[in-house]
């Protein structure tokens, strides 16, 4: 009997809900008989090994400092209980920021009574085979405060706080807002400078039109126990303050790098080594909002960047961010004309190695060739292809071309029938890359977003990592943007368009 290969191919196409070429128009299916529901896990039931977070506690504002082949990410670890101390200085050691070892207590808290009822950020710095630890004492009963206070260490382990050292505000300069301390040396002039994150009044900066401003102040030493306060390192009069201040170089280029308290995010400016001015990129982020306190770090050749994902109240998609979180690091990328670009580091990239196979469940509009995906749309339903619930750890690597696609993107909780996802999106009418809240017949929710640089040929190579709730999604070597989505959390994800026709090639999943 002769078969008829066009109608064999129709109900085939139909369980698998894809077209058997382009020519033929999707239909929607009206049962979804393969789409996974949706789970809840239990966060705090889950291991974090590639973000790092203690067993007991989260991590907030890392203090990374670099020694022989090892990344010691000293942090305020943030237990969430209900003392009147809190954010004691713990350490965590890394070779490859995919690997973690040795957590432990470092610089405890002191009393309710003392200066450093809670521990801030600081910095450490070594000179003659001793390590300095210069941190924010702050207890909020006193007056002022915030102080800057110092531990010393011969072995990065053991640490014995000097009771003799105290740095308070200098007149002028905001006594309850004095934090953040950075040092860096100045080999020009033979000297060590302490940089602080502050506010200052009339008279100390330029603009005098404006009360107070964001200031980071600057103090100047020979021995790193006496300091001499200096004009201000920078200021800034669009913000309160300017948080966790990291100052470096690479090449021709000095680059400040601060936490902007009002919008939530890491900014960076840069200047000319033989130049006094700063300049602002037209994209100063260096993340998104669940990126903060970034703190970078380097090993004489890469350096690093790394900063908090924040939790959610109650673990829950629908509450606002918690202070601290998960450990997130990026590298640093210098382009040629002094702009910074962030990718992943190799470490984390090399962590998933194992291909696992992709097991679509559902999709419409879309046409699959070996690993390629072409998702196009006809009409005014989207084109998506849903892929398996992930567990734990794992990488999603895709080269996107957008062909006439403007709208496009990844989607995380999109089980059973798709009525509420959360969604990567690449807005190329915008040049924006947002997280979105997409509930189906309804608009969707802008909850973050970051500038998209869209290259000429509209192609993208992207990397994901993601680990139980925490998302990271590299672009170009140009853009990282992390987010916390619960809904994430072992459940289907997918990738779709909203119009015309994009081509996920390479697409693949590892563990």
């Amino acid at each position: 009997m002769k078969i008829n290969l066009k109608f064999l191919c129709l109900p085939l196409c139909f369980i698998l809900f894809y077209n058997c070429s382009k020519d033929d128009k999707p239909e929607r299916p009206t049962v979804i008989t393969n789409a996974p529901p949706c789970q809840t896990v239990n966060e705090l039931d889950r291991a974090y090994t590639i973000f790092f977070k203690p067993t007991v506690g989260w991590v907030g504002d890392p203090i990374p400092f670099y020694e022989n082949g090892v990344f010691h990410i000293f942090y305020l670890h943030d237990a969430r209980n209900t003392l009147p101390t809190f954010h004691p200085w713990y350490k965590v050691a890394t070779t490859d920021f995919a690997t973690f070892t040795g957590n432990s207590e470092m610089i405890a808290t002191g009393t309710a009574i003392d200066q450093d009822g809670a521990l801030g950020t600081g910095a450490i710095f070594k000179l003659n085979g001793i390590y300095y630890a210069f941190y924010t004492g702050h207890n909020g009963n006193l007056d002022p405060k915030e102080k800057i206070m110092l531990a010393t260490s011969t072995d990065l382990k053991n640490w014995t706080k000097d009771t003799s050292f105290l740095l308070q505000a200098s007149w002028g300069y905001d006594r309850n807002e004095f934090r953040d301390p950075i040092v860096i040396e100045d080999k020009s002039t033979g000297t060590y400078k302490m940089l602080i994150a502050t506010r200052s009044e009339v008279g100390l900066v330029s603009d005098n039109t404006v009360p107070w401003r964001a200031v980071i102040a600057q103090y100047s030493s020979t021995n790193l126990r006496d300091w001499t306060l200096e004009k201000p390192f920078y200021e800034d009069t669009t913000t309160f303050i300017t948080e966790c201040p990291d100052v470096f170089i690479i090449g021709d280029y000095q680059y400040l790098i601060y936490s902007n308290i009002d919008d939530r995010m890491v900014h960076y400016k840069y200047r000319l080594l033989t130049s006094n001015t700063w300049i602002n990129p037209i994209n100063n982020k260096l993340d998104g909002v669940a990126f903060y306190a970034g703190k970078t770090v380097s090993d004489g050749i890469k350096r690093y960047i790394s900063g908090w994902c924040p939790t959610k109240n109650k673990n829950s998609d629908a509450t606002i961010f918690d202070w601290a979180g998960s450990l997130v690091t990026h590298r640093l990328v210098q382009h040629p004309n002094g702009t910074l670009g962030i990718t992943i580091p190799d470490g984390v990239n090399n962590k998933f190695i194992i291909n696992e196979a992709l097991n679509p469940t559902i999709g419409f509009g879309t046409t699959k060739k070996g690993d390629a995906y072409t998702l196009t749309v006809n009409g005014a339903e989207k084109a998506f292809s849903v892929f398996d619930r992930k567990t734990g750890a794992f990488k999603i690597k895709a080269h996107v071309k957008a062909t006439s696609s403007t709208q496009f993107g990844f989607e995380f909780g999109a089980c059973e029938t798709r009525n509420e996802v959360f969604a990567i999106v690449f807005d190329l009418v915008k040049n924006q890359l947002r997280l979105d809240k997409v509930i189906k017949n309804a608009a969707s929710l802008n909850l973050t977003q970051l500038p998209l640089n869209v290259p000429a040929n509209k192609e993208f190579d992207i990397t994901i990592i993601s680990e139980n709730s925490v998302c990271v999604i590299y672009i170009n070597d140009e853009i990282a943007f992390t987010n916390r989505i619960y809904k994430m959390n072992q459940n289907p994800w997918a990738i779709f368009a909203d119009n015309g026709e994009v081509v996920f090639s390479n697409l693949k999943s590892f563990k």
